[in-house]
């Protein structure tokens, strides 16, 4: 393989690795997709292993985080036993997909039991302190709110037009003055 292609890759592999461990996935799980992402075809469980010199069972925790958000799917070859995983390479349905992860019983639940300690706090002797406290909780249910509603038109929206929608924020955002990319 060229030099420059396999320092390409290896860059991607080390960038989505940081990436991974920043948003708590771990490193293996972002040096395996980038792994993935490059390969022309499925690569198996010992391949990923061997090429980020893991073992499989780190591999195999990463696989199901991955599996999960809808960023790697299991594939077969005939005649092969093994299992094989090739990625998602439509980034808008990987974000549609961890985005619909709110749904999950987890999410509800948090937000049930920020409601719950809201009631709670509402319940308690007036003083200065209950009374910071139902704010804050207050402004977090608000700002959740929020943000649900965000992702929500977000997950109703074709690509192309969310496309627009942000150029407009950043429109907006600017106080309606177009910044050229190129100037400065």
């Amino acid at each position: 393989m060229d030099e420059k292609l396999t320092q390409s890759r290896d860059s991607l592999i080390q960038a989505l690795g940081r990436q991974s461990a920043f948003w708590g996935l771990g490193k293996t799980a972002g040096e395996m997709y980038a792994v993935l992402y490059l390969s022309a075809e499925p690569v198996s469980l010992e391949e990923l292993a061997q090429r980020l010199k893991v073992t499989k069972g780190n591999i195999s925790i990463a696989v199901r985080q991955l599996e999960q958000l809808g960023m790697v799917r299991r594939s077969w070859q005939k005649g092969d036993r093994r299992v094989f995983f090739e990625v998602e390479t439509d980034f808008w349905k990987i974000a549609h997909s961890v985005l619909g992860l709110r749904h999950k019983p987890e999410f509800d639940q948090s937000f049930n039991l920020v409601e719950e300690s809201t009631r709670l706090a509402k319940q308690a002797v007036p003083s200065e302190e209950r009374d910071i406290v139902i704010k804050r909780l207050q402004m977090l249910q608000e700002f959740y709110c929020t943000l649900d509603s965000v992702v929500e038109a977000v997950l109703a929206i074709n690509p192309d037009r969310l496309k627009t929608v942000v150029e407009m924020f950043k429109l907006l955002a600017s106080g309606g003055k177009q910044h050229d990319k190129n100037e400065k």
